[in-house]
């Protein structure tokens, strides 16, 4: 007995059973179809929060496409005569690094901000992004979408506060928030970094943590006891003019008792210390000290 297609004799007398074949054949655990889709009609997401992509980690990529396929098809959107990618970026660019012609894509009629959500989405499951393009990514949503911190949270499974933190780092210095995209400076730094309001302080503190490599809990430290690490200008001063005034007194003391006089202070404590050559030249000193 020939069982019966669920498509229905009009659509199955139109499509041959060699491509009814191949037809389910294509379609994944969704119901969506994959298709075949030219590498060159498709164009990057304009949406897309990744602004860097490794060419090293592109290229393996590629190498492991090559050896076992794409293990999971990209999602494009029609845009006129082409294909905007909605996720996948990473594989399509891998997969024309290898000169392979097609890609399989599965084809959404979704909305822009859709679009970006999903893209998001992708990035921050993979933990594709630096903390700077998650920023960014994050507050374009919010500012062209309008929608809350809160609706936010939930679409990319994230604390309130996680968002709060990662966007404060917007506000930090060029400089700083490139050594964050490039990984030499963790987001742990950046926040530690954020607590330090001037500016001139803060880039001293940068600079600092990155020749000599210090950790996030020595910068947060840095950050609450800035002169502990640094000396200011007034600081300076101060000790330049309590190291004449002991030098001055150190002096005086040595003329007084015709030797070598020394005086260590710190913090209002110290020792003198003077210098004799002989028990003659101690007993002299004691006499005038009596």
């Amino acid at each position: 007995m020939t069982k019966k297609s669920g498509l229905g004799r009009g659509l199955g007398a139109l499509i041959s059973d060699d491509s009814m074949h191949s037809i389910e054949k294509n379609i994944n655990e969704h119901g969506e179809l994959v298709q075949e889709i030219d590498v060159n009609l498709i164009i990057p997401n304009k949406d897309q929060p990744r602004k860097h992509f490794d060419s090293e980690k592109i290229s393996a990529l590629g190498d492991s496409i090559e050896e076992h396929g794409l293990l999971q098809p990209i999602v494009l959107k029609r845009s006129g005569s082409y294909y905007e990618i909605i996720a996948g970026e990473r594989r399509w660019r891998a997969t024309k690094s290898i000169g392979r012609k097609k890609i399989q894509a599965i084809i959404r009629d979704v909305d822009e901000f859709t679009i970006a959500q999903l893209a998001l989405i992708e990035n921050v499951q993979r933990e594709d992004l630096n903390p700077i393009e998650e920023a960014l990514a994050y507050m374009k949503l919010i500012e062209e979408y309008k929608i809350t911190q809160e609706k936010l949270s939930k679409i990319v499974g994230k604390s309130r506060s996680y968002l709060t933190n990662t966007m404060r780092l917007v506000k930090l210095e060029p400089i700083i928030q490139e050594s964050i995209m490039k990984g030499t400076l963790s987001n742990g730094h950046g926040r530690a970094l954020l607590s330090i309001e001037d500016t001139n302080h803060r880039i001293m503190a940068f600079e600092k943590i990155i020749n000599e490599g210090l950790s996030v809990r020595v910068a947060e430290d840095m950050s609450r006891n800035f002169s502990k690490y640094f000396k200011t200008k007034t600081q300076q001063t101060k000790t330049t003019q309590k190291l004449k005034e002991i030098t001055s007194l150190e002096n005086e003391l040595s003329l007084t008792y015709g030797t070598k006089v020394t005086i260590n202070e710190n913090n209002g404590k110290g020792r003198i210390s003077i210098d004799f050559y002989n028990i003659d030249d101690l007993n002299r000193i004691i006499d005038l000290i009596r």
